[in-house]
């Protein structure tokens, strides 16, 4: 592999993938006054900004995840190229193939709360081995394939969401000190067989406005808390393209969380598939572990108990999300 280090090319190879990863996307935000583009079949969003590098200079700063909120919290990756010329320092370079096809790359480098994403901790946790690219001033360095650049917009994107796939996991494993019980190959194949959503659009009639709270997200945020307050170890990466709620790691036993607004039936039906499709893609042997509101009716907790899933109820006082804290306690031991 050889790298691109002409300034004129560079930009317009970057102007190209930007295009290219917005085409069919949804801006769903902004960071620093910039579109966050998200990409629902795949399940990833990107943004394309600058910021100032090594004297200065302006340079592209390009981050990618795969939550759609909070997204400097949930930013899993950087792919920031060199403006010109050669720089190992940031992670990324544009590089041709010897049969002149033009890739993105990437070192493998990352940083998270506390730590740092190596080049050999990524190797290690993905197993894949990376590719020496050569620069124009005789020096080589390792770098992994992105995806091509010179494809088809969809394809591109499908291998921009693989490599951040790859990334989520590699800071897993750095931020679980090792301890993964996860069996991410095993995900990762298995995945591939999911059909994606429909796309399009279909009429929804007018309704009365209505004041909408972000439920879920505050019993995440409070359970998400509770547990790191009883210095349990969590997760809340998703697993390829899918997002388990909360997971545990490196604990006697391993539970699982999915968390329901409602406890309505097809919110319970709902989280009981998920339950056993993330158990299956983390590898099983958790615990499954439904979280709803107080007042789940007595119907259901037969069939729960008799498929393995426990379940926790909170109540809501205000602001506050309050468990019932024995069951949680039973729950992780």
């Amino acid at each position: 592999m050889k790298s691109v280090e002409r300034k004129g090319e560079i930009s317009s190879i970057a102007r190209q993938w930007q295009k290219s990863f917005r085409e069919g996307a949804l801006v769903i935000g902004k960071m620093d006054g910039k579109d966050v583009l998200w990409h629902q079949r795949l399940g990833i969003w990107g943004c394309f900004g600058k910021t100032h590098g090594k004297g200065g200079k302006q340079r592209d700063w390009n981050a990618f995840g795969q939550r759609p909120s909070a997204f400097r919290q949930n930013l899993i990756v950087e792919i920031n190229q060199p403006p010109s010329g050669v720089d190992t320092n940031l992670q990324a370079v544009f590089a041709h193939d010897q049969q002149g096809q033009l890739w993105l790359m990437h070192q493998g480098r990352m940083s998270i709360p506390s730590a740092r994403v190596t080049e050999t901790d990524f190797a290690d946790a993905t197993g894949i081995t990376p590719t020496r690219v050569q620069f124009g001033n005789g020096e080589t360095a390792l770098y992994h394939p992105v995806t091509r650049l010179n494809v088809a917009p969809a394809v591109m994107q499908e291998g921009i969401g693989a490599f951040i796939a790859q990334c989520a996991r590699a800071r897993t494993a750095k931020a679980a000190d090792g301890v993964l019980s996860a069996n991410l190959n095993q995900a990762q194949d298995w995945e591939r067989g999911f059909s994606p959503e429909k796309t399009g659009s279909y009429e929804v009639k007018a309704r009365e406005a209505v004041v909408a709270e972000r439920l879920h997200a505050e019993v995440h945020r409070s359970l998400a808390a509770e547990l790191a307050r009883r210095k349990v170890r969590f997760s809340n990466d998703r697993v390829g393209q899918y997002g388990p709620d909360l997971y545990t790691y490196g604990q006697t036993a391993k539970a699982l969380f999915e968390i329901k607004s409602g406890s309505a039936a097809n919110d319970v039906f709902a989280a009981v598939g998920q339950l056993h499709i993330y158990d299956c893609l983390l590898g099983g042997g958790y615990r499954k572990i439904l979280v709803v509101p107080s007042g789940i009716g007595q119907a259901f907790q037969g069939p729960l108990k008799t498929l393995g899933i426990d379940t926790i109820e909170f109540v809501r006082k205000g602001r506050r999300t309050i468990f019932d804290f024995a069951e949680l306690s039973r729950c992780l031991n």
